[in-house]
């Protein structure tokens, strides 16, 4: 009884919400996190880059081809969304099956318990 206790009160909590998603579900939020702090992230960095770079970039403003940067930093972003997201589904399938794991253990754990409490209650 102290083991489910402490079960629920350390990891059960993240195990109890993964319990009411399928498995792909699970990945494909897990993925779209991904997606959504990926794109931020290249936002970030772009603004960075060229903050750092402005001084050069406005002494060149004539002269750089516009539509190559817009290319090259697309296929970089897509490059970068592709890495993330699956490292992200990676990730969210492995948390997955390690919750659900702990789950069964607990679930075990359950069924004990309730046998027990079922002996106890037709002895007294």
């Amino acid at each position: 009884m102290t083991k489910m206790a402490i079960y629920e009160k350390n990891e059960g909590r993240k195990s109890l919400k993964t319990a009411k998603y399928y498995k792909s579900d699970f990945i494909a939020f897990g993925v779209l996190k991904s997606l959504i702090t990926t794109t931020i992230a290249y936002v970030i960095l772009v603004v960075l880059v060229v903050l750092c770079n402005l001084e050069d970039m406005l002494a060149q403003a004539n002269d750089l081809d516009y539509i190559a940067i817009g290319k090259q930093m697309c296929v970089y972003y897509v490059i970068m969304l592709l890495v993330f997201s699956v490292i992200a589904g990676l990730v969210s399938a492995y948390r997955y099956d390690q919750y659900k794991k702990g789950l069964k253990k607990y679930s075990s754990r359950l069924n004990k318990l309730e046998r027990f409490y079922n002996v106890q209650k037709s002895r007294g």
